[in-house]
């Protein structure tokens, strides 16, 4: 049985340097002035929320809460997902920009995509056109043949099961509990991954030390991916815990 594979963006593939927030936050300032959502205050004061680990759909509601209607901010979603996609690419390749491929990852994402035991895939918070563009700065996306994203639901732990329908609708494969290994740097990927009956690895490469992410309980815990052999291995024997 194969496994599918779900990696994170922010924190585990790459590093954005601040581009990833600052572009959400100017898009939903751009897009509710120019439909003049704001009213008579042109400069209202916007929620400042976490977001490593978050939704972007949840996001944005955090953001405009008690600022506009739920159903307001709902409607909004495409043209703010559709900005911060633009934003992004703008500012991912703009000169200065600070964006980091992490350590190992471009060979363990390869590693993974060319071997028969491995279907890679992306579980992520990313709306669907942020994570694309992220990718597209190290010519990432190729490698991918699905993903569940944060235009797909609130939560992140709804997104495995969205992963794994569209795993089987791409495969015929059915995937469930170990059979999915989430990598990620954040707790919240953590207890998507043990929500969702996965394995859980977790990764220290983002804002979260090893000391911070060890007391959620990873299947494994790594400093980061940097050993390709070993990660792999790790993934193709998941079914416990080893950390």
């Amino acid at each position: 049985m194969r496994k599918l594979v779900l990696f994170d963006i922010d924190g585990t593939i790459l590093n954005t340097g601040g581009i990833g927030g600052r572009a959400l936050y100017q898009a939903i300032g751009e897009v509710c002035h120019e439909k003049k959502m704001f009213g008579d205050n042109p400069t209202p004061a916007l929620g400042r929320v976490r977001m490593s680990g978050g939704m972007d759909t949840q996001i944005v509601h955090d953001i405009l809460e008690g600022v506009l209607p739920e159903s307001t901010v709902q409607q909004l979603l495409p043209d703010i997902f559709d900005r911060i996609a633009k934003l992004l690419r703008e500012g991912c390749k703009a000169e200065g920009a600070n964006v980091i491929l992490l350590a190992g990852v471009r060979e363990l994402i390869s590693a993974a995509a060319d071997h028969a035991g491995c279907l890679p895939g992306l579980l992520t918070g990313n709306n669907k056109g942020g994570a694309a563009a992220k990718l597209d700065v190290f010519n990432l996306n190729p490698f991918f043949q699905l993903g569940a994203f944060g235009d797909d639901a609130r939560s992140r732990n709804a997104l495995p099961a969205i992963a794994a329908r569209r795993a089987f609708e791409k495969t015929g494969e059915r995937f469930t509990g170990k059979d999915i290994v989430i990598i990620g740097d954040t707790p919240r990927d953590i207890e998507c991954a043990h929500h969702a009956g996965a394995y859980a690895i977790a990764v220290a490469t983002g804002t979260y030390s090893r000391a911070e992410l060890a007391p959620y309980k990873p299947d494994t815990l790594f400093d980061d991916l940097s050993d390709t052999q070993n990660v792999m291995a790790t993934i193709l024997s998941a079914n416990g815990a080893q950390a």
